[in-house]
């Protein structure tokens, strides 16, 4: 195979589901055989040992007040205050170990002493099973004894035990609840009154009872002394506008005065100016008149002088009052900016007053919800308390005991065979060591699986040798549909065209003109593959010469109807014509026959002889296909030697029959050697589907002509 070769299956001793399957097809008698007897054995001892059984259903947790009012309550409170009849976790596991336990179980072997003075807590418990039931709270309880009597009296009086058993524990759990709850009620009610003096020291401190209130009341007050400031800062611009606007009307002369707002406002400065004005006018027409110096001139000049400070001093006084404004405007502005800030400052010590607050009215929130909780607990124990409700209550009473180790026996017995009966299977199906499917052959190899030749009952029966070829004729491969039902010939036919054709497509490029064919294994069937391969090229017109190179134990001539007298052995050691050796066979001209000749006793040197080498090459070109029937591979070297010097090897193995070990040796020896290897054939399959091929050719509606037909022959080598 060489070092490019694939290495053989290193897992095959690795079980998979398709093979355990497998197995169990075929071993499928031995695994019934097996089971059927173990059962039965199983339950012929169930039957001579009776064991009798009877169960019933405890509701350890029924609805009760106390459960109605507790949950109502907040989850937090029912986690932290749960009762310890409560469903904790692990509480199951509790339950099954209490019910088992010699608290329970004592006093019921005292009250059947007398009945059964036998008894013991160790009988009873070994026969006792308690299990949940799905999801729910009941409790399936369990009892299995040789008695059916004793099984019935046993668990009614447990019935009876438990239920007594839960009413007195829940009343004691009752009764420790109402303790617990008053001793915590005293803390939680100072806690409220002292959160509540708490919340009432605070509101008289801060002189108010709301800080959202007070806050919201804060808010709105920044809010109008915003808008005044606002308002403020308006006319205080406006106001120094005035007075700046006066300021310069002032320091201009009189008599170019515009009289700006403020001094429009003032009647006095007005009728003052108006009479400056006049003056001026006069004087200026009475100058055209008279001389400068003139009486008349210089009384309007007095005039004039008289007039002037008095409108200076009406102007100054109207500048002071304009001043006068914007300084009440500034000193407000300031005042409302004050106040502003300052209930700033009170909302910002709010919000620190306001945090303190809403801690307080929590604590005393929750305070007052655990008081109201833990008074809704008491109130609801004190119900239940004085209702002596049960806890537990019988909801399947004792039936009549039955029979159980009959049915209890055969299931376990087939069980315990149906697992028997594989691992014997397996076991079996291992020891045997050889191939049952083709898959698992090639899986063996990882080579290509070139052809599956179909098993076929009939062909081991077959005696008429010479007409095996007829069936590869044109003319000869319609069959009648009880022909193809006797001998399921057609499926065997076509697997060698099948093979033959795989073998030519296999290297288009350079078609194969030698192959030895061989087996690790005598018996595995190489033989037949070698002579029906040879039929299958020549039915597609190929010259084919079959040479058979089994030179110990030589038996291809008696299958193919040819003299042995002389033939390879003969050929080599005479350094003869090999023409003259070779013969035609009468299974069909096209098919040339080189017999092994005379049995020798160290074929090897003949073999491996440089002759051999030249008769292969010779032979090789005259012929299309030559095809050498070579010794098993397992221990000889003979098909080494021939499969060296042709174009490669074709491995044969049998299904049921080739041994896995040998197959593999093979395989490992092959692999190192440069012969190539073209594929596996599986021979011997049973998992070829026969209809298949019988309705492709046969048409029951116009069947052909009946014709002899011709079994092909069938060698076990």
């Amino acid at each position: 195979m060489g070092g490019n070769q694939p290495r053989p299956n290193e897992e095959n001793d690795v079980l998979d589901i398709s093979q355990l399957l497998s197995i169990l097809k075929r071993r499928a008698l031995i695994i019934l055989g097996i089971t059927t007897v173990v059962a039965t054995a199983a339950a012929a001892k169930g039957k001579l040992d009776p064991t009798y059984r009877a169960t019933l259903q405890i509701l350890t947790r029924p609805v009760t007040v106390e459960n109605q009012v507790v949950s109502s309550l907040p989850q937090a409170l029912r986690e932290e205050q749960r009762s310890p009849t409560g469903a904790a976790k692990g509480y199951d596991e509790t339950k099954l170990r209490l019910l088992t336990s010699p608290t329970l179980v004592e006093p019921v072997v005292e009250q059947l002493k007398g009945k059964y003075p036998d008894i013991n807590y160790g009988s009873i418990v070994k026969g006792l099973q308690v299990k949940p039931v799905g999801e729910t709270d009941i409790f399936e309880v369990q009892y299995n004894d040789s008695s059916s009597e004793r099984v019935k009296d046993v668990l009614d009086a447990l019935g009876k035990r438990y239920i007594d058993y839960a009413l007195q524990d829940r009343l004691s759990d009752t009764k420790k609840g109402i303790t617990f709850i008053d001793e915590q009620l005293k803390p939680l009610k100072d806690q409220v009154s002292y959160w509540q003096g708490k919340l009432q020291s605070f509101r008289q401190q801060n002189t108010f009872f709301d800080p959202e209130s007070q806050s919201r009341e804060l808010s709105d007050q920044i809010a109008t002394f915003r808008r005044q400031r606002l308002d403020n800062e308006v006319q205080l611009k406006q106001s120094m506008g005035l007075y700046q606007e006066l300021q310069n009307e002032i320091d201009r002369s009189p008599s170019d005065r515009t009289a700006t707002l403020a001094l429009k406002q003032s009647d006095t400065y007005k009728q003052l100016l108006g009479q400056l004005l006049a003056l001026d006018a006069k004087i200026a027409e009475q100058g055209s008149i008279y001389e400068a110096g003139s009486e008349d001139m210089q009384i309007l000049r007095d005039n004039r002088a008289k007039l002037m400070p008095l409108l200076e001093r009406e102007a100054e006084r109207v500048r002071e009052e304009v001043a006068s404004q914007v300084r009440d405007y500034a000193e407000r502005d300031r005042a409302l900016r004050k106040t502003e800030e300052e209930l700033a400052q009170r909302i910002k010590n709010l919000s620190n007053i306001a945090r303190e607050y809403t801690d307080i009215q929590r604590e005393l929130k929750v305070s007052t919800d655990n008081l109201d909780q833990f008074l809704a607990k008491r109130s609801a124990l004190d119900i239940d308390a004085g209702q002596r409700q049960t806890p537990w209550e019988i909801v399947t009473p004792t039936i009549s005991p039955q029979l159980s180790s009959l049915q209890t026996n055969l299931l376990l017995g087939g069980v315990l065979g149906l697992v028997l009966g594989i691992i014997t299977a397996v076991i079996v199906d291992r020891m045997s060591n050889v191939f049952h499917t083709p898959q698992e052959i090639k899986k063996a190899s990882k080579l290509p699986l070139l052809g599956v030749i179909p098993f076929n009952q009939e062909l081991f029966a077959v005696v008429d040798n010479a007409t095996a070829a007829s069936l590869f004729q044109p003319n000869r491969m319609m069959l009648t549909a009880s022909q193809s039902n006797a001998f399921g010939a057609l499926p065997f036919l076509e697997s060698f065209r099948l093979l033959q054709t795989n073998l030519r497509l296999l290297n288009a490029d350079r078609p194969i003109r030698s192959i030895a064919i061989s087996s690790p294994t005598p018996q595995d069937g190489k033989s037949t593959t070698a002579t029906y391969l040879a039929q299958a090229a020549a039915s597609m017109g190929q010259r084919v010469l079959l040479v058979d190179t089994e030179l110990r134990y030589p038996q291809l001539h008696s299958r193919l109807g040819v003299s042995n007298a002389h033939g390879l052995s003969d050929l080599i050691t005479d350094h003869g014509d090999p023409q003259a050796f070779i013969q035609v066979s009468s299974l069909n001209e096209q098919i040339h026959v080189l017999t092994a000749g005379q049995p020798t006793a160290d074929p090897v040197t003949l073999l491996s002889s440089p002759y051999m080498q030249e008769v292969m090459e010779h032979l090789q070109e005259r012929y299309d296909l030559v095809i050498y029937d070579t010794p098993p591979l397992a221990g000889l070297s003979d098909a080494h030697l021939v499969a060296a010097k042709t174009d490669g090897l074709l491995l044969v193995a049998r299904v049921g029959k080739t041994n896995r070990d040998a197959y593999e040796h093979v395989l490992e020896t092959l692999n190192f050697l440069p012969t190539k290897v073209f594929g596996v054939v599986a021979n011997d399959s049973r998992k070829v589907p026969t209809n298949l091929y019988t309705a492709y050719y046969l048409d029951s509606s116009n069947p052909p002509p009946s014709s002899p037909l011709s079994t092909p022959v069938r060698s076990s080598r």
